[in-house]
């Protein structure tokens, strides 16, 4: 019988978090979850450093937002494990998800992989400054702008030069604004593509300013005149009581734009 491989201790990386008291750790404090994910483990030592050092800086301004392990460990599956070499996020704040699909996407050997947009000035310059640091100035591009402009489409295209197969949506969460976005992009996005939405569940319509229902609503009226659109819409927890097998309770929706027929179909 070959002998199991030696495993980092569970108070390695990530699990450090778990005795910070501060709300943005919840997912490390979770029960059954005394491990490092791979979106932690898999980093490079200088990587992990840097993005400590992120959350670190992060904490001490006041700016937490950032995804879920969960949503991230999402997103590395389908970019790394499929060799996604073309995505659009819309919304990085201050840029967590940014650095850590720049550092998948160095490790794949890609270049020019991935264009950001947001519509704040500070935070884009924020999250520049951490990039560079990062030196993923040439995996990644940031636009200022607003994600729902169709003249963000055309700017993302020729960054990337060649559609999106991945669009992230993650920036106003606001009901009118998302439907834009879901139209505009939708329409961009190659055949085949994946979209991917954070807090589409119910508890999180809450973050609707304009109370209009939020992403949630948007994506309800969105799906019932896009028929051809293949969804999966997850409500989650944080996996305490063992009720979702989703561990973030903004949820996440997945939708699959359909591939084009091919000769003889």
């Amino acid at each position: 019988m070959t002998d199991a491989p030696t495993q980092p201790a569970p108070t390695e990386r990530s699990n450090e978090f778990a005795s910070r008291g501060h709300p943005r750790y919840w997912w490390h404090e979770g029960r059954g979850r005394g491990h490092t994910p791979p979106v932690y483990s898999d980093l490079a030592d200088g990587e992990w450093a840097l993005l400590r050092e992120w959350f670190e800086d992060t904490e001490r301004l006041g700016t937490c937002g950032e995804i879920s392990v969960a949503m991230a460990s999402v997103l590395q599956a389908f970019v790394m494990g499929s060799g996604l070499r073309s995505i659009v996020q819309l919304g990085h704040f201050r840029g967590y998800s940014t650095l850590l699909m720049g550092f998948w996407l160095r490790r794949m050997g890609v270049e020019r992989g991935l264009v950001s947009i947001d519509c704040n000035q500070k935070s884009t310059e924020y999250t520049r400054g951490w990039i560079e640091r990062a030196g993923l100035a040439r995996c990644v591009t940031l636009l200022v702008g607003d994600s729902a402009d169709p003249e963000m489409l055309g700017a993302a295209e020729r960054a990337l030069g060649r559609a999106p197969r991945c669009v992230i949506v993650d920036s106003s969460h606001q009901y009118a604004h998302t439907v834009r976005e879901l139209d505009l992009w939708w329409g961009a996005l190659a055949p085949g593509g994946m979209m991917f939405l954070h807090d589409c569940s119910e508890f999180a319509r809450r973050w609707d300013r304009t109370g209009e229902g939020g992403v949630r609503r948007a994506l309800e009226e969105w799906f019932a005149r896009t028929p051809e659109a293949r969804a999966i819409m997850l409500d989650g927890d944080p996996g305490e009581s063992g009720a979702s097998a989703y561990a973030d309770r903004c949820g996440l929706c997945m939708v699959q734009k359909p591939m084009r027929a091919g000769p003889g179909d």
